[in-house]
């Protein structure tokens, strides 16, 4: 058992108490600010003192500014905000997350969260981008509703972090990899005389063949004998340690190519253990320790991931994939192809031997 665990999902218990005591609240105005203001100090109990919670507008060097944000964390370490008339301005370098607050979430709403966050982006907001709602229109997965509304879902969503009280919560993750890693030199070079048509193998092989073959031989001069004993000894010696070589393909060290794996996770549970998880996620973001693994120290059910599409450095993209109920085999373990030409160069991942759905 965890006391810090169990703390705050009493302090949870008593939000959605607080909630269901503000729906006697007329004036939706006060009714939505009440709720953002209790969300906001359960939030501020997770985070490192140097964060700041508010609400106001972001602004950019340029004047640009965001629509009115429910609460923001923001680093004032970086840049300070302003208040003016109680309305406090935040520049976009100092956000650290951006949160949209709703009483109850309908397609309307989520629709106008997606407006303004993509506002936000387009002032140079690049910090996560929150949606937390007390309650919900509809039963089914929330995820797959965003993902109809949301054009850029699988790689820059403008909603990041989806979480819907005692029902759902998502957060969109992005990870870099190098190619290197996953790959040896020579499986890749394989693959690049695969996409390119050269057959150095071949090459090789030809050369063997015209050291062995005497009249080919008996008609070279001896700079051109010596030359093709350097050639052989030179083949012989790349083809036996490739792997321990700097290859460079098209002006493009091998050792730099890098693609991303952006997944989409969550939890689904009619428990305290959605919040526990949006805290866990908020603290173990902005904190230099695991706070958030005290949070979740109870916790029963294991993250799904319900989307993945990767992306190499080119920005071409494969294997996007969905399922509203998690997906059923191991998305770290992709096959590759290679497409590479003077102009351009692609890679294609596929889960071959996997069953997609």
């Amino acid at each position: 058992m965890s006391i810090i665990s169990d703390k705050f999902s009493a302090k949870i218990s008593a939000l959605k108490v607080e909630f269901e005591s503000n729906k006697e609240v007329v004036h939706q105005g006060i009714k939505g600010g009440l709720n953002e203001s209790e969300l906001s100090d359960l939030v501020r109990e997770v985070i490192p003192n140097r964060y700041k919670l508010t609400k106001g507008v972001i602004e950019n060097s340029r004047g640009d500014q965001s629509n009115e944000t429910d609460i923001l964390i923001y680093d004032d370490e970086i840049l300070p905000s302003y208040m003016k008339n109680e309305l406090t301005f935040v520049p976009v370098e100092a956000v650290k997350y951006n949160f949209e607050v709703k009483s109850g979430l309908n397609a309307n709403e989520l629709k106008t969260t997606l407006s303004k966050f993509e506002r936000f982006k387009n002032i140079g907001g690049f910090s996560p981008t929150v949606l937390f709602s007390f309650s919900s229109d509809i039963e089914g997965s929330e995820l797959k509703r965003l993902k109809k509304y949301d054009k850029n879902f699988f790689i820059n969503p403008a909603i990041t972090v989806l979480c819907t009280s005692t029902k759902s919560y998502y957060f969109k993750s992005v990870s870099k990899h190098y190619l290197k890693d996953c790959i040896s030199n020579s499986e890749f070079l394989k693959l690049f005389q695969e996409a390119s048509e050269l057959d150095l193998d071949g090459a090789i092989e030809t050369m063997r063949d015209l050291m062995l073959n005497d009249v080919a031989l008996s008609q070279m001069s001896r700079s051109q004998f010596a030359l093709c004993i350097q050639g052989m000894i030179r083949m012989n010696s790349l083809s036996s340690e490739i792997d321990g070589k700097e290859l460079t393909i098209n002006e493009l060290k091998y050792s730099d190519i890098t693609f991303n794996i952006h997944k989409w996770v969550g939890v689904e549970v009619n428990s305290n253990e959605v919040e526990l998880s949006f805290l866990s996620g908020i603290s173990n973001t902005l904190s230099k320790g695991n706070f958030g693994q005290y949070l979740l120290h109870s916790a029963v059910h294991e993250p799904k991931v319900f989307a993945v599409c990767y992306e190499d450095m080119w920005g071409n993209l494969s294997c996007q994939d969905f399922d509203e109920n998690g997906l059923s085999y191991d998305v770290d373990k992709v096959g590759f192809s290679f497409e590479t030409s003077e102009e351009s160069s692609k890679i294609l991942f596929n889960i071959s031997e996997n069953e997609s759905s």
